[in-house]
């Protein structure tokens, strides 16, 4: 995930609770991962790469964006691993979904993102879903911990499993009315041998317009040009940074290639519910994009790029955001958690701890 919740305090008005919901999110975010100063609430660990896209002789019929007529456009993207914690061991469970968010640079004004991460589709439909899955899951953690500790140190835990045994129960329940968090917490959870090896996908609707006028709904996924290779349960390496040493040493010899999909929805899709793949089967190829070196001064520019998952808000035309309601509720997370991060002094590492 990821308006501005800062007010004067001198009005007695009722806050609107659908536009604190992003504040709410970074906060219970903040919680369990910590505060990592200059670092996002989310997807905290990652690097900026560069590269170029060249659209497909098909891209041009989806939308009249210039970077699907023209015949490249730069990019700068974002590799990066799940969880709010800098220093996380990019093997870690909780280093899950893996990220991916780019930007093309259509000039010096102009520009579009494209978010995607490992999973196919999201947790919840939308926020305050997202908000509740987040609160049972820390909670759960919070008491296995507290169980672990309370065993270590010997004598009774009778009071500690039974908190630990109702927070397993409470958030059961709640998965078992929950279909997609239950899947996200139940799927797979693999690591690629390197960021280029694993299928990313853009799970909100975009809506994309050709020069005719003739719109599409469409979910974008990015196939690996090299293919998917995963490390088998528990087999991925011990280096704790080995998905960024990749990056760090193979370019420019070895670029990062993948080819960008759309997926255009049928009459029968829905496309407010990222939860939800569409059923339509029809794949159109929208270009190719190769990363060939990571960006210079990136912590720096790490802190200060804000990407979007509202596509048309870098002044593009031929896209724009859906009705999905995740993608505003995604806009202020996003908004505070750069808002916070711009503002602060980083950290010089992050701190060498996991949740809870």
């Amino acid at each position: 995930m990821a308006p501005d919740s800062d007010h004067d305090g001198a009005s007695t008005a009722p806050r609107d609770p659908i536009q604190d919901l992003p504040q709410k999110l970074v906060d219970q975010m903040t919680s369990m991962f910590g505060y990592h100063a200059g670092y996002r609430t989310t997807h905290a660990k990652g690097l900026l790469v560069e590269g170029a896209f060249k659209p497909s002789n098909e891209a041009k019929s989806l939308s009249a964006a210039a970077h699907f007529n023209n015949p490249s456009t730069a990019i700068i993207a974002r590799f990066s691993v799940g969880g709010g914690i800098p220093n996380i061991p990019d093997a870690d469970n909780q280093a899950t979904p893996k990220g991916l968010a780019i930007r093309f640079l259509i000039d010096g004004w102009t520009y579009t993102d494209l978010i995607a991460h490992s999973f196919n589709g999201f947790a919840a439909n939308n926020g305050q879903d997202f908000l509740t899955f987040l609160k049972l899951f820390f909670a759960e953690g919070v008491a296995k911990k507290l169980l672990d500790d309370a065993v270590k140190q010997g004598g009774s835990y009778s009071k500690e499993k039974a908190d630990f045994e109702q927070a397993v129960k409470v958030f059961k329940t709640w998965l078992g009315t929950h279909p997609s968090a239950f899947r996200f917490v139940d799927s797979p959870k693999p690591n690629p041998f390197n960021y280029g090896t694993i299928t990313y996908y853009q799970p909100n609707t975009h809506v994309l317009t050709n020069a005719n006028g003739d719109s599409v709904n469409v979910r974008y996924r990015l196939d690996p040009a090299d293919g998917v290779h995963l490390f088998p349960e528990n087999g991925a390496p011990k280096d704790p940074n080995y998905l960024e040493d990749d990056l760090l040493h193979r370019f420019p010899t070895t670029p990062i290639v993948f080819n960008l999909q759309a997926n255009v929805a049928g009459p029968d899709d829905i496309l407010d519910d990222a939860t939800i793949p569409y059923k339509s089967t029809k794949w159109v190829p929208v270009g190719t994009i190769e990363i060939n070196k990571v960006a210079e001064d990136n912590a720096n520019k790490q802190q200060k790029l804000a990407f979007s998952p509202v596509p048309e808000s870098g002044g593009v035309h031929g896209i724009k955001s859906s009705n999905d309601p995740l993608i505003q509720t995604r806009k202020g997370v996003y908004h505070i958690s750069s808002k916070q991060r711009q503002e602060a002094k980083r950290e010089p590492g992050g701190v060498a701890e996991t949740w809870p």
